[in-house]
């Protein structure tokens, strides 16, 4: 997975997820930390991804 920050491939997995559960990585170049919703509409989004795209089309 790229850095959303940097936008470098040199990144790797760290065994700590989210409250929701996704798995967090860290860039080797800028040393941030992110996780696969970082960068994205769902990010501030306090539900899982999948709930939240059943529901959207249903209202």
């Amino acid at each position: 997975m790229n850095c959303p920050h940097g936008a470098s491939s040199t990144t790797k997995e760290q065994h700590k997820h989210t409250a929701l559960g996704y798995q967090t990585f860290r860039c080797s170049a800028c040393c941030c930390t992110f996780n696969e919703r970082t960068g994205t509409f769902f990010n501030f989004l306090e539900d899982p991804t999948d709930i939240v795209l059943l529901v959207v089309p249903w209202r």
